[in-house]
């Protein structure tokens, strides 16, 4: 098994508890600001390139209150807990925290902290392509409402959405993982992302700290 693959932890790993129990601490200032509870469709989140129409709420859904997903940007790791126990770790990667600007625009692709939840799940998601992508590639861009805008395959084969414009999604660069190299989104390998998705519910919180 190498480094990009999942793995299955029986217990913390060193130090892993005490800085868990930070990061909840220091996430939970942040659970009533209303940012992390953005819905996906809103202008928000089309505009970063992650939402589709129709998402239902979470709160619409069943949430288990035993299980949650926490990520650690310093280590490029996501934990899926069960309580206190650590069941499954995965490496990812993260927002680079560079900038860009373009047609009268500004964008900072960092990975939010905070208390979210996923929001919706989906297998092969497609891609609305913001104004952000198109610049990089130094091409015009197309109305909003363009079947254009979509695109296949960039996101994996599966994923999870956050809202706030943040995926917890698959990619086909893993060599890539554990550095900071998204526009914002948390990557993992195609495996790990379709394990994610059957491994937690709409309505799971996710810390990212």
């Amino acid at each position: 098994m190498n480094k990009y693959e999942s793995t299955r932890v029986r217990k913390y790993e060193s130090g892993f508890g005490a800085a868990l129990a930070a990061a909840l601490v220091a996430v939970l200032f942040v659970v009533d600001n209303g940012a992390a509870q953005t819905l996906p469709g809103s202008p928000l989140a089309v505009a970063h390139g992650v939402s589709r129409e129709g998402a239902a709420r979470y709160r619409d859904a069943p949430v288990s209150a035993e299980r949650y997903i926490v990520i650690a940007l310093e280590e490029h790791r996501l934990y899926l807990m069960e309580e206190e126990r650590v069941l499954w770790s995965t490496v990812v990667g993260t927002g680079t925290g560079t900038r860009l600007e373009g047609a009268g625009q500004k964008w900072e692709f960092s990975t939010p902290r905070g208390m979210f939840r996923v929001q919706r799940k989906e297998k092969n998601p497609r891609w609305y392509v913001p104004d952000w992508a198109y610049i990089e590639r130094g091409t015009p861009i197309p109305d909003a409402d363009s079947e254009a805008r979509w695109e296949e395959g960039m996101l994996g084969t599966t994923a999870l959405f956050l809202g706030e414009g943040i995926a917890l999604h698959g990619t086909d660069k893993p060599e890539l993982l554990g550095q900071a190299v998204s526009h914002g989104c948390i990557r993992m390998t195609n495996e790990a992302a379709r394990a994610l998705y059957h491994e937690v519910d709409v309505g799971t919180p996710v810390f990212i700290y």
